[in-house]
């Protein structure tokens, strides 16, 4: 383990749902155990990019029902996890909460959680870990630090956090200045041309102490609920299980809401690693390798005379014919078919 590291511990957050990404995506198989870009799933990359940050002590959040499969598959890669089950799905202040509960009942206030969902993204491993070092350095010196990236287009599907001063404790960190959830397209506009505001990418890094203060002055509730749930749950050597009544009484509301937004002690490290929430289809497109006329395949799948598209099929085979700028999706679920701006609409659909 690199020096910098000692003392670092992952929490990683699994326990979405996965509708933007139907039909191959579902409720019982969330889009973090597909495997879309090759032979290892989301959840998979995940694990491998923080193991080449150098942490070996690695807790995922994830609902009961898929403690099978995140067991499965961190075997498949030889990594050993400590699992924290979630009674039910409260978003994410709730799951980081219970996470860095149990962080600070087994290690006390001096740990520091890097915090990951395991549905992103990030094909340089190597370019993340150094990332992670600064994010360490700002955490220790107090600050919860949340990873921004440097937007390519005036997406209207992120969040956005502006930069400030740079904190004088950790040079590459800066003081979030702000933060804004999903403007509107002209909004949205104003910012890329601004060039100091960042997507906000849900990834984040503290010392659990500091999580913690911070936690106590902005979302009481919601921590006191995770400590009881970690206090009361029943815990084996590699599987805690949250208490499922002590659980219920956190809101169901994401950390940006309940606890970024109004923390004074949030600082931003700003990066321009390639990066993806692959949020939906179109997402999907991106990340995968393009043909002269950039259309992208998956599974049994061909398109022809098109331009700009994506066919994805999962147990079925699919053709595209004389389509642009569309997806077109199919799998044993069902299919999905529309224009490629409007892939995200699936969600409020189904």
């Amino acid at each position: 383990m690199p020096a910098e590291m000692k003392g670092v511990h992952a929490i990683l957050l699994s326990g979405g749902g996965g509708t933007r990404l139907w039909p191959v995506s579902t409720e019982q198989r969330p889009k973090q155990f597909l495997r879309l870009f090759g032979e290892l799933s989301l959840f998979q990359l995940t694990l491998e990019r923080v193991r080449d940050c150098g942490i070996s002590d690695i807790h995922i959040v994830t609902n009961a029902a898929y403690a099978h499969e995140v067991q499965t598959q961190a075997a498949e890669r030889g990594i050993a996890v400590t699992l924290i089950l979630e009674p039910m799905r409260r978003d994410s202040a709730p799951a980081i909460a219970a996470g860095l509960a149990h962080l600070q009942a087994d290690y006390g206030d001096d740990a520091v959680a890097l915090v990951l969902p395991c549905d992103h993204l990030i094909p340089n491993h190597n370019v993340f870990a150094q990332a992670v070092t600064d994010a360490v350095v700002a955490a220790r010196a107090g600050s919860l630090v949340t990873f921004g990236i440097k937007p390519t287009s005036p997406s209207t599907e992120y969040g956005y956090i502006r930069q400030g001063d740079v904190l004088p404790s950790a040079p590459a960190a800066y003081r979030a200045a702000g933060f804004k959830e999903k403007p509107d397209l002209a909004t949205a506009q104003s910012y890329l041309a601004a060039g100091d505001y960042h997507w906000n990418s849900g990834m984040f890094v503290f010392r659990v102490g500091d999580f913690a203060r911070e936690a106590d002055l902005h979302m009481p509730g919601i921590w006191a609920a995770a400590r009881k749930a970690v206090s009361l749950g029943q815990r084996t050597p590699q599987i805690v299980r949250l208490h499922a009544d002590a659980f219920a009484q956190a809101d169901k509301i994401s950390i940006d809401y309940a606890l970024f937004e109004k923390s004074a002690a949030v600082a931003l490290l700003p990066r321009g690693f390639a990066w993806s929430d692959v949020g939906n289809w179109s997402s999907v497109h991106a990340a995968l390798p393009h043909d002269a006329d950039g259309n992208a395949t998956g599974g049994d799948a061909a398109i022809h005379e098109s331009r700009n598209s994506l066919a994805f099929a999962e147990g079925v085979r699919v053709i595209v014919l004389g389509l642009d700028d569309v997806v077109v999706i199919a799998s044993g679920e069902g299919v999905f078919v529309a224009p490629k701006d409007r892939a995200a609409e699936v969600k409020t659909l189904l």
